[in-house]
């Protein structure tokens, strides 16, 4: 709610690629705090602050990504490439699920808060593996700045005035 419009604004200065990777790298160590204190008895005020971190690290990822996108296609692909990130960003967050989801099953249960505990911190690792992965990915992204032939056909035409 906080992070993002400002992650948001940031991108348009310093670009996006900074601010993706970086926010994934803030999730990844959020997500591996919490794995790294998970335990039956943990209180939620122990929980709260990495929860934090990694929320501040997603949301810094997300609007960049979306400004990514967005940036790099044509004013009339706009909507396509809107709807194509949408689609991608659900199929991913989906296929992180499941893969948590395996990776719980395979190593807890919710026989106890001990074996919960048991699946739950190698699930969160698999989920920091997976920001980290995207880091990674975002790091591979040009650089700040638009391309010479994207920014020509997306800035406004001046009027042609009548001949007469």
């Amino acid at each position: 709610l906080l992070v993002g419009p400002i992650a948001g604004a940031m991108a348009d200065r310093i670009g996006e690629r900074p601010l993706m990777v970086t926010g994934l790298l803030i999730q990844a160590a959020g997500t591996i705090w919490i794995a790294l204190i998970a335990s039956p008895d943990l209180s939620y005020g122990e929980f709260v602050v990495p929860v934090i971190v990694a929320g501040i690290g997603i949301s810094m990822a997300i609007p960049s990504a979306q400004n990514s996108v967005l940036g790099s296609v044509t004013q009339d692909a706009v909507g396509k490439a809107a709807g194509t990130n949408s689609v991608m960003r659900e199929l991913g967050g989906v296929f992180g699920i499941a893969i948590a989801v395996a990776v719980f099953a395979g190593a807890g249960s919710y026989a106890s808060a001990q074996a919960f505990v048991d699946g739950f911190v190698p699930a969160a690792v698999a989920s920091a593996t997976l920001a980290l992965i995207g880091a990674i990915a975002g790091s591979f992204l040009p650089g700040h700045g638009k391309e010479p032939d994207l920014v020509a056909a997306v800035a406004p035409q001046p009027a042609l005035e009548p001949e007469g």
